[in-house]
């Protein structure tokens, strides 16, 4: 049993560091006592509750802050969000992330690897011309309606659910090029060697594997049925290592240089290929540079099997965090409003991790197999509640009101059934539908 209570304490005392004159964008901006600091504009970032731009410095300003019906415009405080770079939100989570697995190093490994899902979601961007020129579409008779959308990508942890790196793009940008940018951001802060990412059919990029390769650093790929078909009809067992040429055709579309240069001295490519049932109609293709001494086929079956695991961080983070419901148009205000959504994120998870060591509830029929867990909206929504206070109090208010979130996390809880949702796929919501069932806001 892991206890981050104390972790989660201890980090706010970092805070003052995210806003230090390094995140400023322009040297002469908060230097004079202005109605509020940098301090006080990254809090407001962290804390908003997708209300109106209005309604939001009512509340933070003239309630939280206390300022007795004393006001600010929210156009005052969005071109004061211009001086923030949103890097101190990405920073934030970052350290966080890395924080909290050097000091509980092995919370979450399966046979001393850290698993991780990376995969992408298209987000829906405000639908005006500033916005459009600062996310530009490509072609836009591919895009339904001409809708501004951005590309966000990540690697999530699937074992503890954390996300360890994000990054949200214009839609023009490859999924496998941010995915090579995740394992170079990953190589500065984790040990790489010991990372297994897996990866759906829209990763089936050989440019990918030589780079996982040559970061000493582990994939587990499902293949597209017209991937490597001439090879993979050769083997002669569900498992075994095929060699793929490093042909011109193939290395033309690497996109780095050196890595091509790597890869045509290298000649061939040798990947091992495990044809796996999942339960569909027909088996999976799975691509590894995983040796069958540390996982056999039924390994990596049960590998690939985790990699739902981030349908449910994207369900959490549109529906829950409500990661779309962005405060600007212009790029660095959706940024910010961005990477302030994963700390949210990864600090709820953390909480709800440790929240589920302490439940104790059993079903009341054994025969049933049942699991409890803390309710993510829940703690989200008290989160948002209190953030303002665990920022800006003393450390033993802080500790109260993150004690107080922790003991509402284990008694407010969620139930399903063993088995209900794995594989489950990602859904949008239907926005046709005004009154979901009794789906109401946590914040």
């Amino acid at each position: 049993m892991y206890s981050f209570d104390r972790f989660v304490k201890e980090f706010f005392r970092l805070f003052d560091g995210f806003t230090s004159k390094k995140y400023v964008t322009d040297e002469n901006r908060f230097i004079r006592d202005r109605k509020m600091n940098q301090k006080e504009y990254t809090a407001f970032i962290l804390s908003q509750r997708s209300c109106t731009g209005y309604i939001e410095t009512i509340r933070f300003f003239t309630i939280m802050m206390k300022k007795d019906f004393k006001t600010i415009s929210s156009q005052a405080i969005g071109k004061q969000r211009m001086y923030i770079d949103p890097k101190s939100f990405n920073d934030m989570n970052e350290r966080f992330i890395d924080e909290l697995y050097t000091q509980f190093p092995g919370f979450s490994k399966f046979k001393d690897y850290i698993v991780c899902a990376c995969d992408g979601s298209i987000v829906d961007l405000p639908n005006v011309t500033l916005t459009r020129e600062e996310f530009p579409l490509g072609d836009e008779n591919l895009l339904k309606e001409n809708r501004i959308r951005a590309r966000v990508s990540c690697f999530l942890d699937v074992h503890s659910k954390h996300i360890l790196t994000a990054k949200i793009v214009e839609t023009t940008t490859n999924e496998v090029d941010l995915a090579i940018e995740h394992l170079e951001n990953l190589k500065k802060r984790l040990n790489i060697k010991k990372l297994i990412t897996i990866y759906d059919r829209g990763y089936p990029s050989i440019e990918l594997m030589v780079k996982t390769m040559d970061l000493d650093s582990k994939f587990l790929i499902r293949l597209p049925k017209n991937v490597f078909k001439r090879q993979i009809r050769k083997m002669g067992t569900n498992d075994e290592i095929i060699k793929i040429n490093m042909v011109n055709s193939r290395l033309r579309a690497f996109d780095d240089e050196n890595l091509k240069e790597k890869a045509e001295k290298m000649g061939r490519l040798e990947i091992r290929i495990a044809v796996v049932d999942i339960g569909k109609d027909e088996p999976e293709i799975l691509a590894t540079n995983l040796t069958y001494e540390e996982f056999t086929t039924e390994d990596l079956k049960e590998l690939y099997s985790k990699r739902w695991t981030v349908e449910t961080g994207f369900d959490r983070l549109k529906n829950l965090v409500e990661i779309e419901d962005f405060s600007g148009i212009r790029r660095r205000i959706i940024e910010q409003d961005f990477y302030a959504h994963i700390f949210v994120y990864n600090l709820a998870i953390t909480i709800k991790n440790h929240a589920e060591n302490k439940i104790t509830r059993t079903p009341r029929d054994n025969s049933e197999k049942m699991v409890y867990n803390s309710n993510f909206a829940k703690i989200t929504g008290n989160i948002y509640l209190f953030l303002f206070d665990i920022i800006f109090s003393t450390q033993t208010k802080k500790e109260q009101i993150i004690d107080f979130i922790i003991k509402e996390a284990s008694k407010e809880l969620t139930q399903y059934r063993i088995g209900q949702y794995e594989n489950k796929e990602r859904n949008s919501p239907d926005i046709y539908n005004k009154h979901p069932g009794n789906k109401k806001k946590t914040h």
